[in-house]
């Protein structure tokens, strides 16, 4: 803090401006664009998908964004185009996904994200594997349950009597099912990471705020391979992202439910969703009333129990031991 006698220095950043070193954003650029079609429109050239890959490339997996003249970076991308059209297809990108600079160009934040869309697969890849072990036996019958990729999505499923247990939408680029017990572990970890979002309330892909409500086991379009009495459906008015749950797996980070459980000796945290039955299944769930609705789940370790009790939004509105 400082008095009238020693005043603060003047800011070397206007009121609202990030003060993020080495990511300050170059001139404003119009780049002409307008809705998302053109935003897509802008890399769905192939010189302009190669600028961007090549950018991304620089910077590798630590430091600072590269910055690249004009010659190193038409150097750079694979390419063979005079330097008057390759210029054509750069100026495109500023503005929009690429920074221009006194030294040259870099991508911007957006650019970033872009790049590791790309280099995920998530739009060109199309990997497939399976069936693999994923650990447990199936809940409802007793046979092995499996997982199988394809189609951008990683299901755990019964063969034996038809049951879903989880469908993760992942990118395709980096799953290679060669060491299986690491591939799980990281869809595990990454499914765990979306459902934490919406199990918070905000989506994963954009930010905005979801819309939770429990809804009938018969509404859901999972019904005939969920075999649930209740789902928790969240969904996001903004760019439609959603996802139907059980009442156990969307509580599974309540943190009265995580330290019952780790003092008993289970970490729910870490040990794979589709292993704990009082998340995959609904035995442990109590429907009490539908209008409005009251649903009670039974979490029980070792003789002990811990029950939740949700409104219809499902929030927690008891919490007790017995």
């Amino acid at each position: 803090m400082t008095s009238d006698e020693d005043p603060a220095p003047d800011a070397a950043y206007a009121p609202g401006e990030q003060i993020l070193p080495g990511w300050p954003s170059g001139p404003e650029v119009d780049a002409d664009v307008e809705g998302d079609e053109s935003a897509f429109a802008l890399v769905g050239n192939e010189i302009r998908a190669a600028i961007i890959r090549t950018l991304g490339d620089e910077r590798g997996q630590e430091g600072p964004r590269p910055i690249l003249s004009f010659s190193e970076l038409h150097d750079a991308v694979d390419v063979d185009v005079v330097s008057s059209q390759f210029n054509y297809h750069l100026q495109r990108l500023v503005g929009s996904f690429v920074d221009q600079t006194e030294d040259g160009y870099r991508l911007k934040p957006v650019g970033s994200t872009l790049y590791r869309t790309i280099r995920a697969g998530t739009f060109t890849g199309d990997a497939s594997f399976g069936p693999v072990d994923v650990g447990f036996d199936c809940h409802h019958c007793g046979a092995p349950a499996e997982g199988v990729y394809g189609d951008g999505m990683f299901t755990v499923q019964c063969r034996g009597c038809e049951t879903l247990f989880d469908l993760v939408l992942a990118p395709p680029e980096t799953l290679d099912p060669g060491d299986e017990p690491e591939l799980l572990d990281r869809l595990n970890q990454y499914t765990r990471h979306r459902r934490l979002a919406f199990q918070r309330g905000v989506c994963p892909t954009c930010v905005n705020r979801l819309d939770t409500r429990l809804i009938d086991g018969e509404a859901s379009p999972f019904t005939d391979y969920e075999h649930r009495t209740v789902s928790v459906h969240q969904s996001c008015g903004h760019c439609g992202a959603q996802m139907y749950v059980g009442v156990g797996e969307a509580l599974l980070y309540d943190p009265a439910v995580v330290s019952f459980c780790y003092e008993r000796g289970r970490d729910v945290t870490s040990e794979p969703v589709w292993h704990l039955e009082f998340a995959m299944t609904d035995r442990f769930v109590t429907v009490r009333s539908r209008d409005p609705w009251e649903v009670a789940l039974a979490v029980e370790f070792d003789g002990d129990t811990l029950e939740l009790v949700v409104d219809g939004d499902l929030n927690v509105v008891e919490r007790n031991y017995s």
